[in-house]
């Protein structure tokens, strides 16, 4: 049905949810939609354009996404940018917007690319290539790019600084010296039909199965950025994490947290914020055939493990457990393990993922393992069936867990995925939508409503939209939280990269969708709250009382902005372009800090930033720096842990 109010014409029309259930949904290409619930079925509320537009079908924006331009995201970075000081191109800078955001995210996909130090001793057997030339130094996958992070700082005078720098990883070293692929343990699994396995572009398997250091599991550090306590990690699923100088970006070494880690042991690519407490969460899980080993592990305010229970809560789960993700409520830490058949034979012999491991048609487990100061269940980990229902919950993207104030019911908000074909072929991988909607699976919005005592779980589909990269305001994490932000395709509920960006009202069940031109591409969204006055302090915000951060990148020009949205009315779209001087490729996740600490002057971040290339310029010392000073008893990490507050 269409309406014309002057020369501005405005569809009404119903979208389909999720099957057998009611949800939010998508309608309008290259501008904004507002979407409600009337009848049970999903109404178009409002709608705002910014250019020609249409709706082809339901569920369709009606203009597919530039396929091209979207798989020109995966180009290696061949150049970093260790300082640059930004002016937006439109629009200004909030000067209630002060503090730094980082995202990490896979970056080289030509190994090698590059070259140590000019002065290096070591000379690399070959130059850095464009991508695609030499196919022996292309990664197979995407996730198996080595990580990079992203800086920009906002100083509260309409300027942001930005910086961009490769993690220096023990494998990254030993590649660029080399000027080749060294590490391919993961390739058979890349290159079979793994299904979720190897989705697209971050697959169920995230590292080889041998454990410990070895050259079969490369540690990329790509998979996301903490800033926690002064301290800045880079986290991959298996590995220890990295840390980084949160001005310059970097790389001060492998981080055991204080010794609280061996330099074997797995960690997690998660940190899960507790923000009535003020609490960081990690775990680390060990995997064997038979069993697995959880630890979840709790710091405070100063990266130091908690009192209770020693700041850790160890659990045996059945089974080889596939975990990537989790949340946190006030009594418990969530995972979800899907179920999972090992070759016993093949996990002795090879231990290659797609080789060893099944994903099964069936119930996954949902783990709730009480937390250190928790008495709940007797301390014991409690598990509960997940009602199958023809979708495994496997690779659940955990947005955010909260219990009601009996503490007899959790919910959980995900992102779900359904499906996944193909692998995702060889770079530049996705060149067509048919080629992504074969190798990526099917995302949407789901809560999940666990009854403690029953152990019954319920399911709710809120969107079908073709989601990824959900985020809360992180000051309600573990909390009961009204709104959630995320990336979405173009194609409604079909399968789509992401591209713009939606805000769901988890009460009023209304939602808002941004949509930028067909040529360009957002990542994940990242709330950042406006800077404190003495006003704001002494009254109530806003849940949504803030900013939406995101990197888009420009398929047409090569190049990337990040673009500052209102939380509260995402869908008038950017209020602020700022160019960031290069193309930086399609990332994963990251993180907004709002203190005062992270809002550096430019001078500062320059400065520290000259040290780090004179540093690495004099050789091989500073690539390779361990977390450890052997000849003095003292890890790099005791220096923070011990004397942080003096340096």
């Amino acid at each position: 049905m269409m309406f014309h109010f002057g020369n501005v014409a405005v569809a009404l029309f119903v979208l389909p949810a999720c099957p057998g259930v009611h949800g939010f949904q998508l309608g309008s290409r290259m501008g904004a939609a507002t979407y409600s619930q009337k009848n049970g079925k999903l109404f178009v509320s409002s709608v705002t354009v910014e250019g020609d537009s249409g709706v082809a079908s339901e569920g369709s924006s009606g203009t597919p996404p530039d396929m091209k331009a979207f798989a020109s995201g995966y180009k290696t970075a061949f150049q970093e940018v260790p300082f640059n000081l930004c002016k937006p191109s439109s629009g200004e800078v909030p000067a209630d917007l002060v503090g730094t955001y980082f995202r990490c995210g896979p970056a080289m996909f030509s190994a090698g690319s590059v070259p140590p130090p000019s002065n290096s001793a070591v000379k690399p057997k070959t130059t850095p290539v464009p991508d695609g030339q030499d196919p022996d130094r292309m990664v197979k996958h995407p996730f198996e790019g080595d990580g990079a992070v992203l800086g920009v700082t906002f100083h509260g005078d309409g300027t942001a600084t930005s910086r961009f720098r490769y993690v220096r990883t023990n494998t990254f070293t030993m590649e660029r010296k080399k000027g080749q692929k060294l590490y391919s343990g993961m390739e058979s699994t890349r290159e079979a039909s793994a299904g979720v396995g190897n989705d697209f572009p971050v697959p169920l398997f995230r590292h080889h199965l041998q454990p410990g250091l070895n050259k079969k599991r490369k540690n990329t550090s790509n998979t996301r950025v903490i800033y926690w306590a002064k301290k800045l990690l880079t986290l991959w699923e298996g590995g220890l994490p990295y840390k980084l100088d949160a001005l310059a970006l970097s790389t001060e070494g492998r981080s055991q947290l204080g010794g609280i880690l061996k330099q074997v042991d797995p960690f997690g690519a998660k940190g899960a914020y507790d923000s009535v407490k003020d609490r960081m969460l990690f775990y680390s899980n060990r995997q064997d055939s038979g069993s697995s080993e959880l630890v979840v592990y709790e710091f405070n305010s100063k990266f130091r493990l908690v009192r209770e229970n020693e700041g850790k809560r160890e659990a045996k789960l059945p089974g080889l457990a596939l975990l990537s993700d989790f949340a946190v409520t006030d009594n418990y830490s969530i995972f979800v393990q899907p179920p999972v058949t090992v070759n016993g034979l093949q996990f002795m012999m090879s231990k290659e993922p797609t080789k060893t491991l099944t994903l099964e048609k069936g119930a996954s487990l949902l783990h709730l393992i009480p937390r250190v100061d928790s008495s709940k269940n007797g301390g014991e980990v409690k598990s509960i069936e997940i009602p199958f229902d023809g979708d495994v919950e496997a690779d659940l993207q955990f947005i955010n867990a909260y219990e009601d104030d009996s503490g007899s019911t959790v919910v959980l908000d995900v992102i779900r995925s359904a499906g996944g074909g193909k692998n995702a072929g060889s770079w530049p991988w996705a060149t067509s939508l048919s080629d992504y909607s074969s190798s990526s699976s099917k995302k949407s919005l789901w809560r999940y409503t666990i009854n403690v005592s029953s152990g019954n779980v319920s399911k709710e589909c809120i969107s079908d939209l073709q989601c990824s990269f959900g985020v809360i305001n992180p000051n309600v994490s573990a909390q009961n939280h009204q709104y959630i932000y995320t990336a979405v395709g173009s194609m409604g509920s079909n399968v789509a990269p992401p591209q713009g960006l939606a805000k769901f009202d988890c009460k009023t069940k209304t939602s808002q969708v941004w949509l930028p031109k067909e040529y360009e591409f957002c990542g994940e969204p990242m709330y950042a709250p406006r800077k404190k006055t003495e006003e704001t302090s002494k009254s109530d915000v806003n849940e949504d009382d803030g900013y939406i951060l995101s990197v888009l990148y420009n398929g047409k020009s090569g190049e990337s902005e990040l673009v500052v949205l209102s939380a509260k009315d995402l869908k008038a779209g950017p209020m602020t372009r700022i160019p960031l001087g290069l193309g930086i490729p399609h990332g994963l996740h990251g993180c907004f800090n709002p203190d005062q600490e992270t809002g550096w002057t430019a001078d500062e971040i320059e400065r520290r930033a000259k040290l780090a290339d004179k540093m690495e310029k004099r050789g091989n010392m500073w690539n390779e720096v361990k977390s450890d000073f052997s000849g003095l008893g003292l890890r790099l990490d005791d220096f923070d842990e011990y004397f942080g507050d003096l340096l």
